[in-house]
């Protein structure tokens, strides 16, 4: 059960550390001078990225009747492979 428990936290973590949103690891997102400032700043920033995954959760639920909303995927566009050639070799049909 602990493991669990500790990759929970672990995923939270690393999600509150993502570069695009709340930038945790990176100590130049709070600058502000005292001990505790810096605290405060911080539970600002966990208090935003609970707030992101929240929407994010409320957003992938059905509600009224209608359709859930869909992340658009990451992947990227792929060639077929029928379109690949070696360099130095011309496709010929």
């Amino acid at each position: 059960m602990y493991f669990r428990l500790r990759n929970s936290v672990e995923g939270i973590n690393g999600y509150a550390k993502d570069t695009l949103c709340e930038r945790l690891e990176d100590v130049g997102t709070r600058r502000i001078r005292g001990i505790a400032a810096q605290p405060l700043l911080l539970a600002f920033q966990l208090a935003h990225a609970n707030r992101r995954k929240l929407r994010a959760w409320a957003d992938s639920i059905a509600l009224h009747d209608d359709r859930p909303r869909r992340r658009p995927t990451r992947r990227r566009k792929t060639k077929p492979l029928g379109a690949w050639t070696p360099k130095g070799y011309v496709n010929e049909p």
